[in-house]
């Protein structure tokens, strides 16, 4: 496979989505420990090489496979970059979480972002017993703005969705101090 990395980190690289990461989402779309956070329903082989199409390839999404240390441990994407604030969405294999790979591939993901495309701010959801999550967001200069309360339902209970958001200017700002 030829080299298609977009952006080279300390530790992690990003590179778009190809069809022969189908079963790298496939796993992501029914492991409940990916799937659960995230709040996704399962989906077959067939559903996910639809989804690849439909959302992965589509023209308004940016969505990069993360590798370190020669695998595949994640996605990375910003949907929907026409609006002045389009949302971030990522999620890691759980083997490589509290390692600091999530932080250094979603960063590098807001960088490239903010380098590349004309927005005014990113967003982020995340529910709120993903703890993990709220963290990475918070230490990358990401504030809660607002609450959802017993928004979407979740492997069996309501569950309150937290909406972060983070400026061009707030990051751009914290770059240079």
């Amino acid at each position: 496979m030829k080299d298609t990395t977009v952006v080279e980190g300390e530790r992690v690289s990003l590179r778009p989505v190809e069809r022969d990461d189908t079963d790298l989402l496939q796993r992501s779309m029914t492991d409940p420990a990916i799937r659960i956070p995230l709040g996704s329903e399962p989906r077959n082989e067939h559903e996910t090489t639809e989804f690849i199409e439909e959302y992965v390839e589509g023209s308004d999404n940016l969505s990069f496979v993360v590798e370190a240390e020669g695998e595949r441990i994640g996605i990375v994407a910003v949907k929907s970059l026409k609006p002045a604030r389009p949302e971030l969405v990522y999620w890691f294999l759980p083997a490589y979480h509290g390692q600091g790979y999530g932080t250094e591939a979603v960063g590098s993901l807001v960088e490239y972002v903010f380098n590349a495309v004309d927005c005014h701010g990113l967003t982020a959801i995340v529910f709120e017993f993903n703890e993990g999550s709220r963290r990475l967001l918070e230490r990358l200069g990401f504030e809660e703005e607002g609450r959802l309360r017993e928004h979407r339902f979740v492997d069996g209970a309501y569950v309150d969705v937290l909406r972060f958001g983070l400026l061009r200017r707030e990051w751009e700002q914290a770059r240079s101090d």
